[in-house]
């Protein structure tokens, strides 16, 4: 939007213009989602134990990139403390379910109950976000906000440049690799398990980045800090 209405100006004309867009995000419930026990009732239900799990919940369609989970699946087979978990349903459930079905460290769970999603994000040690190439320039998942105020890190196979690819660089709060790579996607996922104090503190820091950027306090007092400067402006 800054570059549209900048269009043609220069110097401090077009400064003044670029300084009147202000972004303020949509937030993410901070007190309901939040930092819980990973050893919980979620991972007993589904036999997930005290295993290291790699997580994509969601929809389970056409835009996304899940066959880099399960081609990271294969390459980790030689791995029993590590297992994928694919929570949800969608159009490309079936043909993941068939391609997986030689893969005994992969686990598929249905769509959970709304009020259960901070108990499945708490059960994940690294949460996993991958789009097709292209996808990531119109679109922006809910789920990494909802993955970073639950406290633990973030895997994404997106555009570089992207939205989701500068809010976890800003945030801290795990990597991007290019989309449809599933040889970056791998090695990603190998490196970040073998480095658990890396994990908890990309929770950590993805947790403080969404508490003072996209939590309903947070947007609240952009809010009003811009509503005053309008009246003041006045």
């Amino acid at each position: 939007i800054r570059a549209k209405i900048t269009r043609g100006l220069g110097g401090p004309r077009a400064e003044r213009e670029a300084a009147k867009v202000r972004v303020i995000p949509n937030f993410v419930d901070t007190s309901w989602i939040a930092p819980g026990e990973r050893r919980n009732a979620y991972r007993d239900e589904y036999g997930l134990g005290d295993r290291q799990v790699v997580m994509y919940a969601g929809n389970v369609g056409l835009s996304q990139s899940l066959d880099l989970v399960l081609d990271a699946a294969r390459e980790m087979t030689d791995d029993p403390g590590v297992v994928f978990v694919i929570n949800g349903g969608g159009a490309a459930l079936a043909d993941l379910r068939r391609r997986a079905a030689d893969l005994s460290n992969v686990v598929f769970v249905g769509m959970q109950p709304k009020a259960r999603l901070p108990e499945v994000l708490a059960a994940a040690d690294l949460h996993v976000v991958p789009l097709k190439r292209g996808l990531a320039w119109s679109s922006v998942p809910s789920k990494l906000y909802s993955i970073l105020a639950s406290g633990r890190a973030v895997l994404a196979s997106v555009d570089a440049g992207t939205e989701v690819a500068r809010t976890i660089e800003r945030a801290g709060a795990g990597r991007s690799v290019p989309p449809d790579d599933a040889a970056a996607f791998a090695a990603a996922v190998r490196a970040m398990l073998a480095d658990r104090s890396g994990l908890a503190g990309a929770g950590e820091s993805g947790r403080r980045f969404v508490e003072g950027w996209a939590s309903p306090t947070a947007a609240a007092a952009a809010y009003d800090a811009l509503f005053r400067e309008l009246v003041h402006g006045r």
